[in-house]
């Protein structure tokens, strides 16, 4: 927890801590040897979170038919009643006036105050909890304790004979039935992050207080709002003449939905029961559809739609400040349904006239953070095998999301064909929001929401794709995007190529300063990749650019040399430490619990993206190798067997199979798709060339790569062979398409033809 040197320019003197929440600062004094004294403070007074009682139904006691009686007959009251009227309004408080008169009449209830976390506490558990203390009231006052250890003993032993109940029975039965809500709950419980909201900052004071905190981050959450100045709206470069049809309602299709949603998840400011909404689906779509129409061809939303509470999420920095949370919106579920009909409306349209950029690789079906970093890596490597420089400015939007202004959004999507009724919708939509910030069950007052698309919406990615659209069409470097994360860059012959990135940087902030949007330059940096560099500041926002050698994009550490033996030693370390986690707190339960535990939290750390960074060097390949046989010790629960072979047999019995083949496959599968056709994002004839005629390839031999030990021939022997790509570096030729293309020449006919992802993956796996 502590960065600053304390000997000279090294860092000797450590502060370790498992809740790094507690600690308020860690600064260096003078000493009165060589080394300087580390002063760390901490919050060392315990912070209970006390949630506030909660009205709870007891469905499993409901009379449903009365209800969906009930429910029938407001359908005709809404349908006879506002014939006439064109308000949305009136309908939807009358439904939900009557949904909770049905509620509060036909089911009962309950206050329900959440005391204790644990997964595994039953009402057994509290009744000894509970004697415990009135024994221990009665010990102090006598002062004879012996009754009280005695039973503190007893209650120790219930509590670890639960907690091995629930983790042998609950967690299996629910792995057995898909459902691995039990196992999350537990590995929550057990890994004990705050993940709350830390008492904040402000006015040079701690506030500590729910009530304040809500209050602290709601001003902190409002300060960013771009405001509005009406100046006249910029022009687009692209523009679509034909309007956005307009969207057609059906029962059916709604009922669809309702019977879709998912009962665990929270409901919205509306506090309707997603289970009643569920259950009673085939009621409530007639009623429900008919406001959807309504509200579509009016282009208003009732009011409960367009309020959220919002629920403060820590990113990173310090815990203390305001500024590192992110708001994440929680509406209403029925406006989330209806934004779901609009979403994939509009998506729809956008697609049909080629309107979003095959630059940006966020929220779209096909797009992904793989296919950003295949294409990505792949160019990069190209550049590098010429011993082409290649400037790379990875560059950081100050609160993105929050900022947009509304009146240009709306600009351009009318320039995108989104005209009408549709566009009225999602002015209402965006523009008479109202947020209310909620800490541990206390809320702040509540605030209009002046600019800026709703995260955790179903619409708001998709209208930030919108606005950010035209950003690659302002420079002539290269761009990618995925969301808000941006890297721009260029291939550096002459100065001159670095004098024209410098000019698309300044492009960039005329972008940005026309369309309300801003770059964090403290944020953004410069990374070259090449073997003799040519240096050069470049500067945003009067500010120069900070050069790194290696920077996190996309949950990758890129390296200046392109190579991935950093990001390697990341994964390592998180992956180590999260095996540890499991292996202290999950040695009680079967081997069944313990294997899919691995599989889940670990050895997904290890694939993330491994189609791109699959190493070569057998140093890498060994540290991730050890990390798996560890893992098999720790589910067979054998750590004496030291005889050779043991490990790799374990292995073979947990059916586990090497994290090398594993990658390989999942390269092999990810090109398959890509020749077949699935991943839009990647065109095949943009990377790989078929070819006609059978070809011999020759293999490199070098002691520190995983070739054969000699110089070996194989022939092609499929029908779908494509040309191998001519490398100079070992950096490119083990990169994504050169070194799966050669592995795909190899396979043979009865597995490139097959016809399913799913089963050219099996043929894999047999093979």
């Amino acid at each position: 927890m502590h960065e600053q040197p304390t000997r000279e320019e090294n860092l000797l003197d450590l502060v370790f801590t498992t809740t790094p929440s507690l600690l308020k600062s860690s600064v260096n004094t003078p000493g009165i040897s060589d080394h300087d004294i580390v002063l760390a403070d901490f919050i060392t007074k315990p912070h209970y979170t006390v949630q506030k009682p909660r009205k709870k139904y007891m469905f499993g006691k409901a009379n449903w038919n009365e209800i969906k009686t009930g429910l029938h007959n407001t359908f005709n009251i809404i349908k006879d009643h506002y014939s006439n009227s064109e308000e949305v309004e009136p309908r939807w408080n009358t439904l939900k006036d009557s949904i909770f008169k049905l509620l509060d009449k036909h089911v009962p209830s309950r206050t329900f105050k959440q005391r204790h976390s644990l997964p595994w506490m039953n009402r057994k558990l509290k009744k000894m909890i509970r004697r415990k203390h009135r024994i221990y009231k009665q010990a102090r006052k006598t002062k004879n304790w012996n009754n009280y250890r005695a039973y503190q003993k007893e209650c120790k032993r219930a509590f670890r004979k639960a907690e091995w109940d629930f983790t042998n029975k609950n967690i299996e039965e629910g792995l057995a039935n898909n459902n691995t809500k039990p196992f999350w709950r537990y590995v929550k419980s057990k890994k004990q992050e705050n993940i709350g909201v830390s008492p904040l900052k402000s006015d040079s004071r701690l506030y500590s207080d729910s009530q304040e905190k809500a209050d602290i981050l709601l001003k902190q959450f409002s300060s960013v709002f771009t405001k509005s100045n009406q100046e006249e709206m910029p022009s687009t470069t692209r523009r679509v003449n034909n309007n956005i049809r307009p969207i057609e309602i059906s029962t059916e299709g709604v009922h669809k939905l309702l019977k879709n949603i998912n009962i665990s998840k929270s409901t919205g400011p509306d506090n309707i029961p997603n289970r009643l909404l569920q259950e009673c689906a085939q009621e409530l779509a007639p009623s429900i559809a008919l406001i959807f129409q309504r509200s579509l061809d009016t282009g208003k939303l009732p009011a409960d739609w367009t309020n959220a509470n919002v629920s403060p999420i820590f990113k990173k920095g310090d815990r203390h400040l305001a500024e590192n949370y992110r708001p994440v919106s929680l509406t209403c579920v029925l406006s989330k349904l209806l934004e779901h009909i609009v979403c994939r409306h509009l998506l729809a349209h956008l697609e049909e006239n080629h309107v979003l950029t095959n630059l940006n690789h966020g929220f779209r079906s096909g797009y992904s953070c793989e296919t950003q970093l295949a294409v990505t890596i792949d160019h990069l490597s190209k550049n590098f095998d010429k011993n082409i420089q290649t400037d790379i400015i990875i560059l950081d939007f100050s609160k993105a999301f929050d900022t947009v202004p509304h009146d240009k959004l709306l600009h351009k999507l009318e320039n995108y064909g989104i005209r009408g009724d549709l566009h009225n919708w999602i002015k209402s939509f965006l523009c008479t929001r109202h947020m209310r910030v909620v800490v541990d069950g206390e809320t702040s007052k509540e605030a209009t929401v002046d600019s800026g698309v709703p995260q955790g919406t179903v619409l708001g990615p998709l209208l930030f794709l919108c606005h950010i659209n035209d950003l690659p069409e302002s420079v002539t470097s290269h761009v990618r995007l995925f969301a808000d994360d941006c890297l721009l860059y260029r291939p550096i012959t002459s100065i001159q190529d670095q004098i024209l990135l410098q000019h698309d940087l300044k492009q960039l902030e005329k972008w940005a300063d026309t369309w309300g949007m801003k770059f964090n330059a403290k944020k953004c940096y410069l990374l070259s990749c090449v073997r003799n560099s040519f240096p050069y500041f470049y500067s945003l926002n009067n500010q120069i650019l900070q050069s790194v050698t290696k920077n996190p994009y996309l949950g990758l550490t890129i390296s200046e040399d392109l190579k991935w033996s950093t990001h390697i030693n990341n994964i390592c370390s998180k992956a180590s430490s999260t095996l540890g986690l499991l292996r202290r707190n999950l040695r009680h339960c079967s081997l069944t619990c313990r294997k899919n535990a691995y599989i889940s939290l670990v050895r997904s750390t290890l694939e993330y993206g491994a189609i791109i960074w699959d190493p070569f060097l057998k140093t890498d390949i060994n540290r991730l190798d050890r990390i798996q046989r560890r893992a098999a010790r720790f589910i067979c629960n054998d750590y004496r067997s030291r005889s050779p072979g043991a490990v790799t047999k374990m292995l073979a019995d947990l059916d586990l199979q090497s994290l090398q083949q594993r990658r390989k496959e999942l390269r092999l599968t990810f090109l398959f798709k890509v020749v077949e056709g699935l991943v839009p994002a990647i065109p095949a004839s943009d990377y790989i060339v078929p070819v006609t005629h059978k070809r011999r390839i020759r293999a490199t031999k070098h002691s520190d790569y995983v070739t054969t030990n000699t110089v070996t021939q194989y022939q092609l022997n499929n029908s779908k062979c494509f040309k191998t790509i001519r490398c100079n570096t070992d950096t490119y030729r083990h990169s994504f398409f050169p070194k799966t293309i050669a592995e795909w020449n190899q396979l043979d006919d009865s597995t490139v033809n097959k016809k399913t992802v799913e089963t050219f993956r099996s043929a894999l796996y047999r093979d």
